[in-house]
């Protein structure tokens, strides 16, 4: 299976830099909640958020900001972004199945998210 950080890297890192955005993610409390208000979409994670050009950058924004990443490249091209966000979610999804499955036996909810999120850094590099 390839890793979530193998697929950032090769379909998003290596884009020119002109064809990229730096975002820069809060700090998350957990939940998340995607809105689209009449300025646009915006991601939630309780009342921190981030301004989106759409739902797909929405989502995309998600998978990273879940995993814990504070700073994430973005495609500008609309098209490529949502070429590539179904199998970045498919990535995502398998992976939280994997980490759900072997953090199971950890009783304290604190440090199950404290592991999750240390596994997350390691496979997003």
């Amino acid at each position: 299976m390839k890793r979530i950080g193998a697929y950032y890297r090769e379909e998003v890192l290596s884009l020119p830099q002109e064809m990229l955005i730096e975002v820069e993610l809060p700090r998350s409390s957990g939940e998340f909640k995607i809105i689209k208000d009449l300025f646009g979409w915006k991601l939630y994670s309780g009342d921190n958020f981030v301004e989106c050009r759409s739902e797909e950058e929405a989502r995309y924004l998600l998978v990273f900001w879940d995993a814990g990443m504070r700073n994430v490249m973005v495609p500008k091209e609309e098209e490529y972004l949502k070429k590539i966000l179904p199998e970045l979610e498919r990535l995502k999804k398998r992976t939280d199945e994997i980490i759900e499955k072997h953090l199971r036996a950890l009783r304290n909810p604190r440090l199950r998210e404290q592991v999750r999120r240390e596994v997350y850094m390691e496979i997003t590099k």
